[in-house]
């Protein structure tokens, strides 16, 4: 809009809203989103110059060193909105995204275990047959704690906070109550596994157990970026791993790395697409085969084996193709399926 810039607290709440939601951190260290009649003090000693604050409208002015973003409105029930100036953003139930008409920015959460299940069903659903839940792959949907759903394993000091009008101080949207707003310093010095972040919606253990069942929903979050990157719609192309493979042998150790490239069937023939770099590329079948085969490999003895095999070449030769696609494709060889990764990768 005319008039704003880096400084503008809407234009800055609106951004770190987004970090806030998702987990996903680009701008700020940490943010903490401020209800309304909350104290602020604790805040202003521990935000940091790195660090975002998201205070209500109308509230008295911001004298700490952090940045601060306003809003109006709540975000703590299905059908909140919260408004940065013009620009607002409704959040939903996951189960209530799949029937609502999306007219607008929507923040999908989960509000209880019943919606945590729904996802992981929708997921299993998409691994298996390709079709994604419509409300995942709508751009102007954000879900929340994306960064905790892509990258479960470890410990992380928190940084998205709600610091409630009694005190508490919770981890992001839908987190677990970590303390009261005196303990601010010890809470933000404190590691927590990063299912903490989910835990205000089912038992710790669960959500770990979860996500440790099903290593690859990064990958199927990734899935969803692209289908909203191309422009496709359910059915449109197939993807690679979710109810497709161009290559079935029986010989597959592993799944394609999350981060990794993604092969797809389109109407115009074999693409590899890139979600971070945006990059796409069209594959002769037998390139499109040699890529399949790696990513679904978990050495590069393996893949060679395999490519040899499917394509009828000797492993000289397979083994060259296998060693050119890893690295003029920028593709890896898979994650063991046992879930680990072997010290040998393709170079």
């Amino acid at each position: 809009m005319p008039g704003q810039n880096a400084t503008d607290p809407h234009l800055l709440g609106a951004r770190a809203f987004r970090e806030w939601i998702t987990g996903e951190r680009e701008h700020h260290s940490r943010i903490f989103l401020v209800e309304r009649g909350a104290e602020t003090d604790a805040v202003r000693h521990v935000a940091g110059s790195d660090d975002l604050v998201l205070l209500p409208e109308g509230t008295p002015s911001w004298e700490g060193v952090a940045g601060v973003g306003r809003y109006d409105g709540a975000v703590s029930e299905p059908g909140d909105e919260v408004f940065f100036g013009e620009r607002g953003v409704e959040l939903q139930d996951y189960v209530a995204a799949a029937f609502i008409q999306i007219i607008g920015p929507t923040a999908v959460r989960f509000f209880d275990a019943s919606s945590w299940q729904a996802f992981i069903d929708d997921a299993e659903l998409a691994r298996d047959t390709g079709v994604f839940p419509t409300a995942l792959i709508d751009p102007r949907v954000l879900l929340a704690d994306r960064h905790t759903l892509s990258a479960p394993d470890g410990f992380d000091v928190p940084s998205a906070l709600r610091i409630g009008d009694d005190g508490s101080v919770r981890a992001g949207v839908q987190g677990e109550v970590l303390g009261e707003v005196g303990d601010l310093p010890a809470i933000l010095a404190t590691p927590l596994p990063r299912a903490a972040s989910l835990s205000g919606i089912a038992r710790r253990e669960r959500i770990a157990g979860d996500l440790g069942a099903h290593e690859w929903i990064g990958r199927y979050l990734r899935a969803t970026d692209l289908i909203k990157m191309l422009g496709l719609g359910n059915g449109t192309a197939r993807i690679s791993g979710f109810g497709w493979l161009l290559v079935d042998d029986d010989l597959a150790d592993a799944e394609p790395r999350s981060s990794d490239p993604f092969l797809l069937d389109t109407p115009e023939g074999f693409v590899l697409a890139e979600t971070t770099t945006l990059r796409r590329q069209l594959l002769s079948p037998q390139t499109a085969r040699v890529v399949a085969l790696v990513q679904t490999s978990s050495t590069p003895d393996r893949a060679t084996e395999r490519v040899a095999q499917t394509l009828g070449i000797p492993d000289d030769h397979a083994r060259v193709l296998c060693r050119e696609a890893v690295i003029a494709l920028g593709i890896h060889g898979g994650r063991p399926l046992s879930g680990r990764l072997t010290e040998e990768a393709p170079r």
